[in-house]
């Protein structure tokens, strides 16, 4: 592994290709949030690049994940808005029938036009791309495989491994996406299913459910721990639980799969634990995690050191192996022993990708580069409402041992949460005492992904509970309950 400061440990690999005599200053194998955006950000400093993508450009993310994914669950809210408010606001519709051909398609179109604005972007800063599989060689050297079985050899002097990752199969159970299936089947389905049993209440499960639920899916959701959305702060997942559970979702949490049986008719899970039974759908999404894309990535006589399935990295994203570099979800970040964040993995989201991919460009390239201080990682579930945080739970802040102070504002006391019919959930901060230092934030509710901005840039520029509380925020609107919680963690709260 290569040490703290980023240079390679002592019997790593020679180059196989030394001086002047490379094709291009930086390789990059993945085209996905990490590695179009290191691509683009070496094409902007003047570096002659060749980015090498399996599929298409925007990897998984801006094809198959984050964007996508978002259409479908704001058409999902569309239909349920409809279905369920329409007569309180005065509205009379009716008989609504869904078109599910027609919002899968919506959503594929959305995907297809940004995958070609990134290949328009790589255009306007001349990076070369290349559709195939990259497969190092050694430092230096890279192997492309086409289609067809064409191989061609590149060299670099630098080379970003940046390959991204796939869904993880239940142990014993694999996928054949057409019963059993992974996120990317459930966004292209051919027909809406009846009955849909869902594997992991992350993020991912948690989106489907939203998603299918709110079409007229049943829906049934297991998570093995105590809580959904179990990273998240406790308050928060009671809340999204609740609100699931009146829209008809079959929540069970400390529930574990124990068993996925294909049937004629779909699939039967048999479950153990507080929900314990037995379930039948039509299909079954399993959303529990992610691996590394990592087989076939690096030549056995390469030697790329791999941890657990992903390329072993330290904080400067340096591998085993001098000049290269591995950045974003195919990553297994060694935390230095003395590090806040020792013990903890790598955050695999696309906006962490993406300043990996600009921190370590702009430092090959001698611009400094911003490192990533992973404490403060902001996280974002669609969901509706929606969950976004950042920083410490509750739970853990006080098993820190710090002294702190919490406010919580409700979105029912909102004024604009309440005329726009959304009054589910809250905003809560966390101070330390004394200095009050922002340590967390925990946040369900209409759009609260987009006010979690404001909070990180807060933390960014150290800003404290009194200083959130004395920035004026416009009248009416949701981001008044950031003012409003950070006044409640004094007892200063206007409007509870």
């Amino acid at each position: 592994m290569a040490t703290a400061t980023g240079k390679p440990t002592a019997g790593a690999t020679t180059p196989a290709v030394t001086g002047k005599g490379f094709e291009f200053d930086i390789i990059v194998i993945g085209g996905g949030p990490a590695g179009y955006a290191a691509a683009i950000r070496a094409g902007q400093l003047g570096k002659r690049v060749l980015c090498i993508e399996k599929e298409n450009l925007g990897g998984t993310c801006l094809n198959w994940g984050c964007i996508p994914t978002k259409a479908l669950l704001e058409d999902g809210e569309f239909v349920r808005r409809i279905r369920t408010e329409a007569a309180d606001r005065g509205v009379t519709v009716g008989s609504v029938t869904v078109d599910f051909a027609k919002i899968i398609g919506r959503s594929r179109s959305i995907a297809q036009k940004l995958s070609k604005g990134i290949a328009h972007l790589f255009a306007k800063h001349q990076v070369k791309h290349e559709t195939g599989i990259g497969r190092l060689l050694a430092p230096g050297r890279v192997r492309i495989e086409g289609a067809g079985g064409a191989k061609r050899d590149v060299t670099g002097e630098h080379i970003i491994i940046a390959t991204g990752a796939r869904p993880t199969p239940l142990p014993g159970v694999e996928f054949d996406g057409v019963k059993i299936i992974a996120s990317r089947q459930a966004m292209i389905l051919p027909s809406l299913p009846k009955r849909l049993a869902i594997i992991g209440a992350g993020a991912i499960g948690c989106e489907f459910a939203d998603f299918y639920n709110a079409l007229g899916t049943e829906v049934v959701l297991v998570e093995m721990l105590e809580h959904i959305l179990p990273i998240e702060d406790d308050d928060v997942a009671v809340v999204l639980d609740r609100v699931f559970t009146k829209r008809g979702i079959d929540v069970r949490n400390a529930t574990r799969t124990d068993k996925v049986e294909s049937t004629a008719t779909g699939v039967r899970l048999t479950l153990s634990g507080a929900k314990a039974g037995v379930v039948d759908a039509d299909i079954v999404l399993v959303a529990i995690g992610v691996s590394g894309n990592t087989e076939g990535l690096g030549a056995a006589e390469a030697k790329l050191e791999l941890f657990r399935g992903r390329v072993k990295v330290n904080p400067q994203f340096a591998t085993n192996l001098p000049n290269v570099w591995a950045i974003g979800d195919c990553v297994a970040l060694d935390f230095r022993a003395d590090s806040p964040m020792a013990g903890s993995r790598h955050p695999d989201l696309a906006h962490v990708a993406h300043h990996e991919a600009v921190s370590l460009v702009d430092r090959l390239a001698g611009e400094g580069g911003e490192p990533i201080d992973y404490r403060w990682i902001p996280g974002c579930t669609y969901t509706h409402p929606q969950v976004a945080s950042m920083g410490m739970t509750e739970k853990r802040a006080r098993q820190s041992g710090r002294e702190i102070r919490v406010g919580k504002f409700p979105f029912a006391a909102s004024g604009r949460a309440l005329a726009a019919g959304e009054s589910d959930g809250f905003v809560k901060l966390i101070f330390e005492a004394k200095y009050g230092e922002l340590l967390g934030v925990h946040m369900i509710g209409q759009d609260v992904t987009e006010l979690l901005a404001e909070l990180v840039l807060a933390r960014k520029l150290e800003a404290t509970e009194q200083e959130i509380l004395s920035a004026m925020h416009p009248h009416p609107t949701m981001s008044e309950a950031v003012m409003e919680a950070a006044a409640a963690a004094g007892g200063r709260a206007i409007h509870i």
